[in-house]
């Protein structure tokens, strides 16, 4: 069970999920965006603003799931844990939770820490579950991560997997990647470029009234091949 299978991480895991024989895939969403990851890999689209997903998933599957990648954290955490089956196991990835905007929200923050999920040894002996944790930027296993790397990149050559980048921009569009994050709008990785943009990529005067400056034209040029790119892709 994937929460957010839309973003650049869930979009991933699907594609990873799609390595192992005969998988379901249960995956969180907007209704408007259920028809990408299902053509993505995602068996059962659920939308989380309109239902419950806890629920969804028992109609389906009564004994839960055996995996729930978590990037969400709080009472998400707790749901993820319900869901597993007998020997199943929660990974938590994240607290997206604490962001409900684009701006710190101490409340969300102080409910998702409220909301944790909190077990112990004995605890997890008895339901028969595991938990467990990520965070890349705490790994500092080298040969780990070569390995890993390796692995990925065998399976890209393959065809088996290909990272879907919703969209580029450069450092000083920065607050505009972040907004699109933020409002929910991508459909896979957000990228930042690192080189600044070039000066005729920026608007050099105001444009008259139904004018299009250079900027724009080239940005709906790049609209328009993202969309072919997709178009192929489906």
């Amino acid at each position: 069970m994937l929460c957010t299978s839309i973003g650049g991480v869930g979009i991933a895991a699907t594609q990873l999920c799609q390595t192992v024989q005969n998988v379901t895939v249960f995956g969180t969403a907007s209704a408007s965006k259920h028809e990408i990851i299902s053509q993505g890999g995602v068996t059962h689209p659920i939308d989380y603003r309109t239902k419950d997903y806890v629920e969804e998933i028992h109609k389906i599957s009564p004994d839960g799931v055996d995996i729930v990648l978590d990037p969400l954290g709080g009472i998400d955490t707790q749901k993820g844990f319900s869901l597993l089956k007998p020997l199943g196991t929660l990974i938590v990835f994240g607290a997206a939770n604490c962001v409900t905007g684009q701006k710190k929200n101490l409340l969300a923050m102080a409910k998702t820490w409220y909301n944790q999920l909190s077990v112990n040894s004995q605890k997890l002996m008895q339901a028969n579950k595991a938990v467990g944790g990520f965070h890349l930027g705490y790994i500092n296993d080298e040969e780990l991560i070569s390995s890993t790397m390796a692995t990925l990149l065998q399976l890209y050559n393959q065809g088996k997997i290909k990272p879907r980048i919703d969209s580029c921009y450069h450092f000083e569009e920065v607050g505009d990647a972040m907004r699109r994050m933020h409002e929910r709008q991508n459909i896979g990785k957000v990228i930042l470029l690192p080189e600044p943009k070039k000066e005729e990529d920026k608007p050099q005067s105001s444009p008259e009234p139904g004018d299009k400056t250079e900027a724009v034209v080239k940005e709906e040029k790049k609209e328009e091949a993202m969309e072919e790119v997709k178009a192929e892709k489906d």
